[in-house]
């Protein structure tokens, strides 16, 4: 078992990994360190103690930013010595922190459970499809674990998603190139996974293409699903060929019911196009 020990450390000795999957926001940074100030610290951060006396941050980020911004000196924090844990179980328990708190943007999460099952599967090499269950030393491994689980089944559990859903947001994550997903990061496209997946589909030359349609100056593009299709040479749907698109769409999805009900509401303009056209 991991050990560790809760003890105040200096602010001043904390380092941030760069290598961080989530970003602070000022706006929840500023609304913490009001919460902060009034109610104190609830929950210590997760550090791990190097070699040096410093301390490198596993989990906490938002919590010291907002001590720093109340002028604190000192953090209540759960220290655990370096060589206690790997690097990649260090990843999987500041992803696993993470997962349920604060709601990741789209990226984000589809970023965290990429990692996570990155790093799930260098753990328990024999969770992964078609690893070696057979060897030895994965016996022996699966003898001192009570229970193993696969990879989706432990994301499930602990984010709340179906498979599926685990299936797309890592898809998008690998879609996605670094540079498209450095482009996003801080916008609003960044926030729904529709969008993110359908530009994870397409090739690095026509996100970079659809991201300057979107982001650069003049603005030519709404949405992605447009700058997709301008950066492919395309025209976009105007607002009333969308509105057709998706009566068509919803007309195929009706009962006899709901179709004979549309009718009955259109009825004389239903009967005065097909005058002209001939068909009465």
């Amino acid at each position: 078992m991991t050990s560790y020990e809760y003890k105040r450390i200096p602010l001043s000795l904390i380092d941030i990994p760069v290598n961080r999957l989530r970003g602070k926001r000022s706006e929840r940074v500023e609304t913490l360190a009001k919460d902060m100030a009034a109610n104190g610290q609830l929950q210590p951060i997760l550090v791990v103690e190097e070699e040096n006396g410093r301390y490198s941050l596993d989990d906490g980020a938002l919590r010291v930013a907002a001590l720093g911004l109340n002028k604190a000196s000192e953090i209540d924090a759960r220290v655990t010595p370096a060589e206690s844990l790997s690097p990649d179980e260090r990843r999987l328990r500041e992803i696993m922190a993470n997962l349920n708190r604060e709601e990741y943007t789209a990226l984000e999460r589809a970023e965290a459970l990429a990692e996570l099952k990155r790093v799930y599967e260098a753990i328990y090499p024999e969770t992964r499809k078609g690893g070696d269950r057979k060897s030895q030393a994965a016996k022996n491994k699966q003898e001192n674990l009570k229970e193993i689980f696969s990879f989706r089944s432990t994301a499930a559990e602990a984010t709340g998603l179906c498979w599926r859903s685990i299936n797309i947001a890592i898809a998008i994550a690998n879609g996605l190139t670094p540079a498209t997903k450095s482009r996003l990061r801080g916008t609003c496209f960044e926030r729904k996974q529709s969008d993110l997946r359908a530009l994870s589909e397409v090739d690095a030359g026509i996100q970079e293409k659809a991201l300057d349609f979107l982001l650069l100056e003049p603005v030519e593009a709404g949405s992605i699903a447009d700058a997709i299709v301008l950066a492919e040479g395309r025209r976009p749907d105007t607002p009333e060929e969308k509105a057709y698109r998706a009566i068509l769409d919803k007309w195929s999805r009706f009962e006899i019911k709901q179709k004979r009900s549309f009718v009955r509401l259109y009825r004389t303009e239903i009967i005065s196009i097909l005058r002209e056209e001939g068909a009465l």
